[in-house]
């Protein structure tokens, strides 16, 4: 169980496969991502920066982010493995990611969270 002192919940891990990863599908967003994480999930898949940035990056107002992917009207994101629900880039994946569900905007609202994510619990 994960828990950080200024969240007034906690996150257990081992029930991410309980939603089928609601927070790497749904509507439109942006994952954002540094150019030092950029290189790293390049180095990771064995490409090229420029080549991996052509295939699952796009620039959003000067910043970088994952592409999605829209199939059947819902937006997944590029490294989503719908089949197996889970992230394929699960070692390598962005700070974004690794920080989930501890992000300010839950700590605000943290309904919002305990709507979309079955792994989060009041402590």
């Amino acid at each position: 169980m994960d828990t950080r002192d200024d969240f007034p919940y906690c996150f257990e891990g081992n029930k991410c496969k309980i939603c089928g990863g609601r927070c790497c599908r749904g509507s439109a967003g942006y994952v954002w991502i540094s150019r030092v994480e950029l290189a790293a999930m390049a180095e990771a898949r064995k490409m090229t920066v420029p080549l991996f940035a052509r295939h699952y990056v796009r620039q959003v107002q000067g910043r970088f982010s994952l592409q999605d992917r829209l199939i059947n009207g819902e937006h997944f994101c590029c490294f989503f493995d719908r089949i197996a629900g889970a992230c394929t880039i699960y070692q390598d994946r962005p700070s974004q990611c690794r920080t989930f569900p501890f992000w300010d905007k839950f700590k605000k609202e943290p309904q919002k969270l305990f709507d979309e994510c079955p792994a989060v619990s009041w402590r």
